[in-house]
């Protein structure tokens, strides 16, 4: 029986600036290595909607402060979406400030147990 296939988690970096978007390459490229494979670093709205619709992301990391990304319509895509991602937005601006949304399928049993302590 063939071993299982580890492949890297897929990254999409979502910023119009581009050292935002370079820091974060470098920073996680290092820490991660084989691990994530940034898959693409959109500077527009309309490409990372695109981005998330062909490379499927696992991580997708907004940069918070890039005023033209609509955070609301991303947000959204991300909620009426069926595949497991995370969305962290990151600040520049507020230090320290990381928001994280995670969109996963539970079982029944799973759900029951979340819905009895959301927060162990």
């Amino acid at each position: 029986m063939p071993e299982p296939v580890n492949l890297p988690h897929r990254v999409l970096i979502v910023s119009a600036n581009p050292l935002f978007r370079e820091g974060l390459r470098k920073l996680y490229t290092e820490r991660w290595g084989g691990k994530a494979a940034i898959v693409g670093m959109p500077t527009t709205m309309t490409e990372a909607l695109s981005g998330l619709e062909t490379h499927q992301p696992d991580l997708v990391i907004v940069d918070f402060d890039d005023k033209t990304i609509n955070r609301d319509e991303f947000l959204n895509r991300f909620v009426t979406g069926k595949k497991p991602m995370q969305v962290m937005l990151v600040s520049l601006q507020e230090s320290g400030q990381v928001v994280v949304y995670d969109r996963r399928t539970l079982t029944s049993a799973q759900a029951e147990n979340w819905l009895n302590d959301p927060w162990s």
